[in-house]
């Protein structure tokens, strides 16, 4: 098939949905799904088209001959965006190492056995990304190829365990105060299809500060997010990322403090030891969750404002002694032991971090209980559903991608992954296959096609030797 053929039959098509229509005008939903269907079978036969093409450019290059022969033409399949994409694909053998080649394949960073385009593999990622397995596999409807949800989870479980590196800016910002906010989604584990325990999805996001949009609501300056499981030692690996962010993108000779927002936590805490010039700030709300507690066991309302506002003088007076006698006055009158001892740990364990969120006025408030809702929970644990270890660490990461580059960048991600898979193969040999421009010879019934693509005013791709250059170029550039 060639593109007059496609054009031709694209063109029918329409006329004909345009015919029927005229004779039903109420009939414009089927129209409109018509147009849309010709539309992807035209694009998908075009793509079909371009890559057979590719493949005969690489056959009949001279320096291919000299370095490869041909062993076996096959049909390759592709699943893309616009419906399966057929093209032909050789195996060449290399005449040195007897290997078996397919160069296309490899000029395309297309790994041998891979089903879908870059593309498609994005949207897969994009639907996953939000929704279940199995509402993304139906999301993608698309050819004659069904997608399963196990393509999906394949698909999210394929991510790098590192993700690609931010690019680094060409002039470090000037930035005095860094914040850090940190939490964890409760994430249940999937084993042989049943639910067995919790994992910990640990979220830092690091901003600049926080701009008001209305009233009670701000938003993060330049928020930055860092996700996944990070379990026993590789906690440490979790902070030295957030440590090399801020190397790579901020001044720290003019940087004066980086605040960590903690509730507690020790993994949090740890992060003090490996983020230069960082303070530890204890979360307000984790602070009146333990006041609270502690103050409702007086079962009076009265009584209850009364130890609450005692509980604040001391903190703001810095008298831990005192908050600690308190509690023990708690405990000998009322019944709850378990909740007054849990508050004295707290402040014991963080009293220096309480000060600071008390005293320092550049310390901001808190959002972290949001974050995890709306970074890991939406989609982690809101819902009863179980996850490996594998997958959930690499939602946590695809769901932080997202929010740090834009949807429209994972197919960046999808590159990197398959780029990384064909590392395995450092030199593909398909170096300066095609670097003698060599002018095809057309028919004259090619050439009347070309003079019919013209009266029909059309740009597709323009004539065949700009074309061949074009791809001569970018396969030159690899």
């Amino acid at each position: 098939m060639d593109i007059i053929t496609l054009l031709d039959d694209y063109v029918t098509g329409l006329l004909k949905a345009e015919e029927s229509f005229i004779k039903d005008l109420g009939e414009f939903p089927k129209l409109e799904q018509t147009v849309s269907d010709l539309s992807q079978r035209m694009a998908a036969g075009f793509l079909s088209l371009v890559l057979t093409n590719a493949d005969e450019l690489l056959r009949s290059s001279g320096r291919r001959m000299k370095r490869y022969n041909v062993q076996r033409r096959v049909m390759r399949t592709l699943i893309s965006t616009v419906g399966d994409v057929t093209f032909e694909e050789t195996v060449f053998r290399d005449r040195k190492t007897g290997e078996y080649r397919r160069l296309l394949g490899e000029l395309l960073r297309l790994p041998e056995k891979e089903r879908f385009t870059s593309l498609a593999e994005a949207k897969l990622l994009n639907e996953a990304e939000v929704h279940s397995y199995q509402r993304a596999a139906e999301a993608f409807s698309t050819g004659q190829h069904k997608v399963t949800k196990a393509s999906v989870m394949n698909k999210v479980h394929a991510i790098e365990e590192v993700m690609p590196e931010p690019e680094v800016p060409v002039e470090k910002k000037q930035q005095r105060y860094l914040y850090i906010e940190a939490d964890e989604d409760h994430i249940h584990r999937q084993k042989d299809g049943q639910n067995d325990g919790c994992m910990i999805g640990k979220l830092i996001y690091l901003f600049e500060g926080k701009d008001d949009v209305c009233e009670g609501r701000r938003k993060l300056i330049n928020p930055f997010y860092f996700s996944g499981l990070y379990q026993g030692e590789q906690n440490k690996d979790l902070w030295d990322e957030v440590e090399k962010y801020i190397r790579e993108h901020y001044d720290q000779d003019y940087l004066k403090r980086v605040y960590i927002n903690s509730d507690g936590a020790a993994w949090i805490k740890a992060g003090k030891d490996r983020v230069y010039k960082s303070r530890l700030v204890a979360d307000r709300f984790h602070l009146m969750k333990y006041i609270n507690r502690v103050a409702r066991l007086t079962g009076d309302k009265k009584l209850e404002n009364e130890a609450k506002g005692r509980f604040y003088k001391y903190i703001y007076k810095d008298k831990l002694l005192a908050a600690e006698k308190l509690l023990t006055r708690i405990k000998n009158r009322y019944e709850g032991e378990k909740a007054v001892e849990e508050c004295r740990i707290y402040f014991e364990n963080n009293w220096d971090s309480i000060q600071l969120a008390f005293h320092d006025k550049k310390v901001l408030g808190c959002s972290a209980e949001g974050h995890v809702s709306h970074v890991l929970s939406e989609r982690m644990s809101s819902r009863p559903m179980g996850w490996s270890e594998v997958g959930s660490d690499r939602m946590c990461k695809l769901r932080c991608y997202v929010r740090n580059y834009g949807r429209e960048k994972l197919v960046d991600l999808v590159a990197y992954r398959r780029a990384k898979e064909l590392e395995k193969r450092k030199a593909t040999g398909t170096d300066g296959l095609i670097a003698v421009i060599q002018r095809k010879q057309y028919t004259s019934e090619q050439r009347r096609a070309f003079t019919y693509i013209e009266r029909l005013q059309t740009r597709i791709g323009g004539n065949t030797t700009r074309k061949i250059l074009a791809i001569r170029e970018q396969i030159d550039n690899i």
